[in-house]
């Protein structure tokens, strides 16, 4: 069945809880001074970063736990050690937990393990956080959605599997789906390349960024025109096709900001050799 996107977007936002999504004109993450320790790894000291929409941004950082703990800050679910962090606008570090869950409808996470529910199937991971934000005065017309989007996303023979059938590059598509399925203003990526080979993790990204295939022009489930934050222990060489900005995190400063492809031609280093050893940059 073909579901015109625009129409069924529109008539999912009707649908949620609340107040509906505010989606402001430009600005969709920023922070400003932002520090954060783990243990005694300091991550950041002061960081400064905007994301608007349609941009897509790497921070590129020196550890495991930077790459996880960075983004769950960003949106709430972490505490910073200081600084001032807003999501479309609106300051998150002295919102109320049930606030900030509202402000995280308009927010698609991806984790970097995928984080799905394993006694769930696939269709139900996708739909859980309309499942969970949602009151359903459509359900055929909210279940049309999910589809489409597994559809898009080539998981439609997997639909009524779990995810301990799946692949680990499968379920990074499937958690990709369930970012989307709010249609946000703002996606999170939190190391999303780790654990999958090359191979996969070109398709996944073009998946995420990718122009639309002919069969899905005029109406592609995709979230229209997003604002993007990859966090990456390492700069995948596929990134470098869909990146607009790259920020280089070494010893919890910014040790570059800039278009990747700029930073490649200037043929000095490689990113890992800037993570991976303090004599680089």
């Amino acid at each position: 069945m073909d579901v015109p996107m625009v129409t069924q977007a529109e008539r999912f936002d009707e649908v949620r809880d609340g107040e509906a999504s505010p989606h402001p004109a430009e600005m969709v993450l920023r922070c400003q001074g932002l520090r954060v320790r783990h243990n005694e790894e300091i991550i950041l000291v002061g960081l400064d970063l905007e994301v608007s929409r349609g941009e897509v941004v790497v921070l590129v950082v020196e550890s495991e736990w930077a790459a996880r703990l960075i983004p769950r800050i960003l949106i709430g679910v972490e505490s910073a050690e200081g600084g001032e962090i807003e999501i479309n606008g609106i300051s998150i570090l002295r919102l109320s937990e049930h606030r900030k869950l509202q402000l995280r409808r308009d927010v698609g996470y991806l984790f970097h393990n995928s984080g799905l529910i394993y006694n769930l199937t696939v269709w139900y991971n996708v739909a859980l956080p309309a499942l969970y934000h949602t009151r359903f005065k459509d359900i055929q017309g909210v279940g049309e959605y999910v589809n489409v989007l597994i559809d898009r996303c080539g998981l439609s023979r997997w639909s009524s599997l779990r995810p301990a059938a799946l692949d680990e590059s499968t379920c990074k598509k499937v958690a990709l789906a369930r970012a989307w399925v709010m249609s946000p203003a703002l996606l999170v990526f939190e190391d999303p390349l780790m654990n999958i080979d090359t191979g996969s993790g070109s398709d996944l990204l073009d998946l995420a960024f990718g122009p639309s295939p002919p069969e899905w022009e005029d109406r592609d489930p995709r979230p229209p025109n997003p604002g993007v934050l990859i966090t990456s222990q390492g700069l995948h060489e596929g990134l470098f096709r869909y990146v607009d900005r790259m920020i280089i995190i070494k010893e919890g400063e910014v040790a570059f900001t800039g278009d990747p492809k700029e930073f490649d031609r200037r043929g000095k280093t490689h990113p890992g050799d800037l993570i991976n050893t303090r004599e680089a940059f």
